[in-house]
């Protein structure tokens, strides 16, 4: 009869269509995960050089001794970098008369296991300010 109920497909593809669906947004959702952790690296690369060269100029103005170079970096962290991503900042400043200059080591972790985390180093310098 023609029309009159519903056929078999001699194929059951179904199941396969599903799995494959599946590992599809699987994959998408590693690589948007992926894709935030590198933006996520980015706006940290940009805090950290913001922090050494507000830490600079402030260490610059106030003199060698001074611990403002460093309170300012801090400051600027802990406003702007919380977390795993702020834990993984170390920064000292050194100066003498005429420049300060502050410097960071970072290791911001990985989001995936298995990915290598994203290690740098970061410096800035500022001339001391002549009264």
């Amino acid at each position: 009869m023609i029309g009159s109920g519903p056929t078999q497909d001699s194929g059951c593809s179904d199941g396969f269509t599903t799995a494959g669906f599946i590992v599809a947004v699987g994959f998408s959702m590693l690589f948007f995960v992926l894709l935030a952790n590198l933006m996520a690296v980015q706006y940290g690369r940009g805090v950290v050089r913001v922090a050494l060269d507000e830490g600079a100029r402030h260490g610059a103005r106030y003199g060698v001794g001074d611990p403002a170079c460093e309170n300012r970096i801090r400051e600027v962290l802990g406003g702007l970098l919380g977390g795993d991503m702020g834990s993984g900042v170390t920064y000292r400043c050194q100066g003498d008369s005429q420049r300060t200059r502050a410097s960071a080591q970072v290791v911001f972790p990985a989001w995936i296991p298995g990915i290598p985390e994203f290690r740098f180093q970061m410096a800035a310098t500022a001339v001391a300010e002549r009264k």
